[in-house]
């Protein structure tokens, strides 16, 4: 180390600072490792001691996030904020699954839907042994992706009461009015056959397969695999 003065009296190591850091404090540059730094600019490597490093020091930059986390940049790389845990992949073992399925080890139809008006006019849509999800959406139970007045998730569903063979139309979380038969709904509404269900530009008409008369869960089937009621 080499100490000099300045005029002022200052004592200061040449080998670090070009002029005195106290006279010059507004624009002294530092050079370290061939990097010129402001004096302004009050990040430095971080290191044991001062002055010249032989090993270069990468950048890391301090990010604040929205939820209060920090994020920290480092070679280019996101890493995630202080106390992130990772989320958890569902293990599809472990989905929820309908009873009807539980019981029979299939996932059967119970009714259909089957546009009357829209463009998918013709089309059926199958409804089974649970709660349906509606929307334009794929993960819907019942996709009806041509009909930009349907949400695109939980327009509406549809469920099917095994135990009372009973159908019902429940409003959800779209943004346009259902009706039935002509008339709003804002409420679970029975279901009757031939009734239908008007969502925007699609017109659905209910058609029932489980009833009194039939039920998977109370089906018999003969010696020929022939099903009887």
């Amino acid at each position: 180390m080499s100490v000099v003065e300045c005029g002022r009296g200052h004592l200061y190591d040449n080998n670090i600072y070009t002029t005195c850091p106290y006279c010059n404090s507004s624009n002294q540059t530092v050079n370290f490792g061939g990097v010129s730094v402001g004096w302004e600019n009050k990040t430095m490597p971080v290191s044991d001691g001062y002055g010249p490093q032989q090993n270069q020091y990468n950048s890391i930059s301090v990010i604040p996030e929205l939820n209060g986390g920090i994020s920290v940049l480092n070679e280019g790389k996101t890493l995630p904020p202080r106390d992130y845990v990772k989320e958890r992949k569902v293990d599809d073992d472990n989905k929820t699954i309908g009873i009807m399925k539980e019981k029979l080890g299939i996932d059967p139809v119970v009714g259909w839907l089957v546009c009357i008006e829209g463009k998918d006019v013709g089309k059926d849509y199958k409804i089974r042994g649970q709660i349906n999800t509606i929307g334009r959406s794929e993960k819907m139970d019942i996709c009806i992706k041509n009909d930009n007045t349907i949400s695109y998730e939980n327009h509406a569903r549809l469920s099917y009461s095994e135990r009372h063979h009973r159908f019902n139309l429940i409003p959800a979380e779209g943004r346009n009015v259902i009706y039935l038969n002509d008339e709003e709904i804002f409420t679970p509404t029975l279901l009757n056959t031939y009734d239908v269900i008007d969502f925007g530009e699609t017109k659905l008409m209910f058609i029932p397969f489980c009833s009194e008369r039939f039920d998977w869960n109370s089906k018999k089937a003969g010696d020929n695999g022939n099903v009887s009621v």
